[in-house]
């Protein structure tokens, strides 16, 4: 390569990271870079690119490939059909860097994405009683479309900037009081007062007009064992160990003295 076309990719490259939607992800996570398009044409010819300038996924004549030629993805590469938008399922630290799109046809597009991936445990266990909070990782001006919580296939929270609203539907069948809180700004969801019966996955989708995510929380919640009805006293274990001995020993003594007291009375 020569020393102009060094200069000029590199010119290129710095231009499309200058202007790449920033998405930032965790370890585990799904996510679709959105290409914008309610729906192909039948000449659109879609090209996503990753790193170096390596194509990943493409739609030519309608039909879908997606390649990985450094064996990175491992099958975790979709392509819609109808939008050209590119999701990557289970994503890796290794995953990271600049995706770029590009369609070609009556109309060109380009965009460029750069991915960030961080480590973030999503195993979360709290005490029966305790407050737990489930983090989206989201600032006050990085803002989505719609932040939406899901439990056990349903609905529990949700904030829709389209319809202006911020919907918490409680599972707290027990008091008539709120236990799921919704952070406004952040999306975050907290779960108070916890119960056993919150245990489980909690799905969080997260939808911009640029990209989706998709996130599991597993929350754990270990109950406490209610010690109110319960006689302080031995270990069970100890007090099982005396009733054994005493049904053993007993009788044994009491044959010794019936024997003994039969010998003396022969005597």
């Amino acid at each position: 390569m020569t020393n102009h076309s060094l200069l000029l990719w590199l010119l290129l490259f710095l231009d499309g990271a200058s202007g790449a939607v920033e998405v930032s992800v965790i370890k585990g996570d799904s996510v679709t870079l959105q290409t914008g398009v309610s729906e192909l044409q039948n000449d659109n010819k879609v090209d996503w690119t990753h790193g170096d300038g390596t194509i990943v996924a493409e739609i030519e004549n309608k039909e879908i490939k997606t390649k990985d030629p450094a064996k990175l993805f491992k099958g975790r590469l979709e392509i819609d059909r109808k939008t050209g938008s590119l999701t990557i399922i289970n994503i890796t630290t290794e995953d990271k860097g600049f995706y770029k799109l590009d369609i070609r046809g009556k109309d060109l597009i380009s965009k460029n994405f750069n991915v960030t991936v961080r480590g973030s445990a999503k195993r979360v266990s709290v005490k029966e009683g305790e407050s737990v909070t489930l983090h989206t990782g989201v600032t006050d001006k990085q803002r989505y479309d719609q932040i939406l919580w899901r439990f056990k296939d349903q609905d529990i929270a949700e904030i829709n900037k389209g319809k202006n609203h911020v919907l918490v539907h409680d599972r707290n069948e027990e008091k008539n009081t709120i236990r799921f809180q919704l952070n406004e700004n952040s999306g975050s969801l907290t779960i108070s007062d916890s119960k056993s019966i919150d245990s489980g996955d909690y799905h969080l989708n997260m939808t911009s007009s640029t990209h989706s995510i998709w996130r599991t929380f597993s929350v754990n919640v270990k109950t406490i064992e209610k010690m109110d009805n319960q006689t302080p006293g031995l270990h069970p274990g100890y007090i099982a160990l005396i009733v054994v001995c005493v049904l053993i020993v007993l009788p044994l003594a009491a044959a010794v003295i019936y024997f003994c007291n039969k010998e003396h009375e022969i005597i």
